[in-house]
């Protein structure tokens, strides 16, 4: 940590304030950074207002609710799912709107902090959250989105940390805002920029997930026109469960066996795995000591160490939100351009199933749990992976792998799996919702028309593109925000 220290010495009054307890986290402190002139550090409970509505839930009524697991810790994108009122965990949810910032009181420490870019009026959130709603206009030029972007800090998180003793584990409640302190640039335009920053990042997440909401839709209803028949289910023969092997109830259950059918019974018939479509597979490197030797992992980039990402690190959304760094003395086998990364381990609903399409040039490294699936065509890769994706948000692979070792999927898993025969111009639309490289808009970037520059790039951009573009952004404002906590000048680049 940078701004965490743990004394090397205790003081007998030290000990005597913390009831003579000895665990280290009752006496970490946080030290800040002394500051060179350029910002100054203020209190967040001065700087902020605590949402503290809620409402009575209609059972009858729909509602768009969020709950601490909807935040995404890695880019602070909030998902809202659609609910009925009598399906919601609590009588009384807390209310939200566009703009708000949501924090998880118990996912702080993981920046479990997100940004509502969603509209509608009828938000609502778990009480877990603690919502800000604005700004005091204590300090001039700083908005929620400036506050939000130190929210999801290092800066932040390690206050957090220092608040400890506070409970089991760190948390996050009104009751804390007065300890924690924000660095404020004292150039307002500085402000606006990290402010416009943020929105950026943040409506470049909230399109990755529309595109990938079209997508799916659109492989749904071109499934459901293609039918040919109507599924009847039958069980299983004994020579049927003799030839695959399986006699587990998942894999000849009538949901499963139904999204099967779907896929078999396309108007254009369909291949009988991914490997008579054309495609081949392998499996990624085994990065185990007897293997590949010893290794040295990293989350910050070091000497000539390689990214990483495994099946864990793939967003339901067909992105790779970060990756950690491996460095080997050895030559590790690495991930290659127009591979599909396919996640075949890991938690079963959660996990398996998850796909993302290497574009980029840069090699990185994976690991045995990952299945790369190849074809020399990058739409067909790239319809696959989305086709892939699909399948995975409506439970297939949670049926179709297998249970053990809290579940896997095994490159035999692929025979069962049928690949309907999709047009081309069809699989070519698709494509484009993950790959499209976009000319940026002919107007001048300049401070005033940041945002909308940006959101007007965004309408043509694919997933990648978007992805790309947002880690691009977000290593911006990291070097922005560097400099306000040390107090430096930052320098627009307008």
């Amino acid at each position: 940590m940078k701004y965490v220290r743990v004394p090397q010495e205790l003081q007998s009054n030290d000990i005597r304030q913390a009831e003579a307890c000895f665990s280290p986290g009752r006496y970490v402190r946080f030290v800040p950074p002394a500051l060179k002139g350029a910002s100054h550090f203020a209190p967040l409970d001065k700087l902020v207002f605590v949402r503290e509505e809620s409402v009575k839930a209609v059972k009858a009524d729909t509602y768009r609710y969020a709950e601490i697991g909807d935040i995404n810790v890695s880019t602070g994108g909030v998902v809202f799912r659609e609910m009925r009122g009598f399906q919601l965990p609590t009588k009384r949810p807390a209310t939200t709107a566009t703009g708000d910032v949501l924090i998880s009181t118990v996912r702080t420490y993981r920046k479990g902090i997100g940004l509502v870019v969603d509209g509608g009026d009828n938000l609502v959130t778990t009480n877990a959250m603690l919502t800000f709603c604005g700004t005091t206009g204590l300090v001039p030029g700083v908005t929620l989105p400036y506050v939000y972007s130190f929210l999801r800090s290092d800066f932040f998180v390690e206050q957090v940390w220092s608040l400890l003793n506070r409970g089991v584990y760190p948390r996050m409640d009104a009751g804390a805002l007065d300890k924690i302190t924000i660095p404020i640039a004292s150039d307002k335009s500085v402000c606006e920029y990290v402010a416009a920053l943020t929105l950026a990042i943040a409506e470049k997440d909230n399109a990755i997930r529309s595109r990938h909401a079209i997508g799916l839709a659109f492989i749904e209803k071109d499934l459901n026109d293609g039918q040919k028949h109507q599924f009847i289910f039958n069980y299983p023969t004994v020579n049927e469960m003799r030839v695959s092997a399986r006699i587990d109830a998942g894999f000849w259950s009538p949901p499963l066996r139904e999204k099967i059918h779907r896929l078999k019974n396309y108007r254009h018939g369909a291949f009988d795995s991914i490997y008579s479509a054309g495609f081949t597979t392998r499996r990624g490197p085994n990065l185990a000591v007897t293997v590949s030797g010893p290794a040295h992992y990293s989350d910050s980039p070091f000497g000539n160490a390689l990214p990483m990402a495994t099946p864990g690190d793939i967003s339901d959304f067909m992105t790779i939100p970060e990756f950690r760094y491996y460095g080997n003395r050895r030559r590790v086998d690495t991930v290659r351009h127009g591979e599909i990364m396919f996640a075949g381990k890991g938690v079963r609903e959660v996990s398996i199933g998850h796909t993302w399409v290497n574009l980029g040039n840069t090699p990185f490294v994976t690991n045995f749990d990952s299945f790369l699936i190849h074809s020399p065509d990058r739409t067909r890769s790239i319809f696959l992976a989305f086709l892939l994706s699909y399948l995975k948000s409506v439970g297939v692979f949670a049926k179709l792998s297998d249970t053990s070792n809290g579940g896997s999927f095994v490159q035999s898993h692929f025979h069962a799996l049928p690949i309907p025969k999709v047009e081309e111009h069809f699989q070519k639309a698709i494509a484009l919702l993950y790959h499209n490289e976009a000319p940026r808009p002919a107007a001048k970037l300049t401070l005033a028309n940041f945002v909308t520059w940006h959101r007007q790039w965004n309408e043509d951009l694919g997933i990648w593109e978007l992805d790309r573009e947002m880690k691009v952004l977000q290593q911006t404002l990291n070097a922005v925000q560097g400099k306000i906590i040390e107090g430096k000048s930052v320098q627009l680049p307008f």
